[in-house]
């Protein structure tokens, strides 16, 4: 199963059972959706998503208005301690204060002093900016998902072009148009399309949009490679460290500005059988 944003549990019973960080978090969210007075559809969506035990849009609404208050951020600090959960904190905050479509100055303020309490880099807000702002048609545009990844030099894996051929992965992909295909010892492993990411996670074959995944993080543990994050507060893990090299190419589709390298060959493999293991 899927984790949520920190350590939140789900029982069985389908109650949520938050964390202070998650708690932290959720207010932060609630703060920044309401910093420029008003609530906007889009924000309570997203709300939504985080903390769907809260019912329908008008408990949701109601809920952000009461939790809309001064974040402690030391507090935040606190118990959000590794690099990747400070990044991935300020970029479900960017991700929020983009969600009407426009960045309002308290919403930036707020940014900035999130990102000095959590010791990141002066860089970090124009960064997360540009990686969570409104994507134009053109960012995950086929010609240019394929240079990112024959610029990241993923020499790892085994590449290949066509239709997806593993089952499991075909049975959660919606119609879309693959871009390229990786390979582990010639086995399709994942996929990269115009819509978004198909991969076989350590949590089951899944579908990422382009337009949910908020953030990713390199593993910092054994046996994860990478963890994506999605706007619904689940994580996705790529366990194989030569998946890794996802992350590179990644950064050269989600940040426009990014730094590149030159540009590769292609490696090319004859065979890519699937499997559903």
């Amino acid at each position: 199963m899927a984790t949520h944003l920190t350590s939140a549990t789900l029982s069985s019973g389908g109650d949520h059972h938050w964390t202070a960080a998650d708690e932290a978090l959720h207010g932060l969210l609630a703060s920044m959706a309401s910093t420029d007075g008003t609530i906007h559809d889009s924000e309570v969506e997203f709300l939504s998503k985080i903390r769907p035990e809260l019912g329908d849009a008008t408990a949701v609404r109601a809920w952000a208005l009461a939790a809309a208050r001064p974040v402690d951020l030391q507090s935040l600090a606190e118990v959000l301690v590794s690099p990747n959960d400070r990044w991935k904190c300020l970029r479900f905050v960017a991700r929020m204060a983009w969600k009407d479509g426009r960045l309002a100055e308290p919403e930036q303020v707020l940014l900035a002093r999130l990102a000095r309490a959590l010791t990141l880099p002066e860089y970090a807000v124009d960064r997360v900016l540009r990686e969570m702002g409104p994507a134009d048609q053109g960012r995950f545009a086929a010609d240019r998902l394929l240079k990112a990844v024959l610029d990241s030099h993923w020499d790892s894996v085994q590449l290949a072009s066509g239709g997806l051929v593993s089952q499991d992965l075909i049975a959660v992909t919606p119609p879309t148009e693959v871009v390229a295909r990786v390979g582990l010892e010639k086995v399709e492993v994942l996929g990269l399309c115009v819509d978004g990411l198909v991969a076989r996670f350590q949590e089951g074959a899944a579908f990422l949009a382009w337009t949910e995944l908020v953030t990713y993080s390199r593993g910092d543990v054994m046996g994860v490679a990478m963890r994506l994050h999605t706007e619904d507060g689940r994580s996705f893990t790529l366990v194989d460290e030569r998946l890794a090299g996802l992350g590179i190419v990644l950064d050269r589709l989600i940040d426009p500005q990014g730094t590149r390298r030159p540009g590769g060959v292609a490696p090319k493999i004859t065979t890519l059988r699937g499997g559903d293991e």
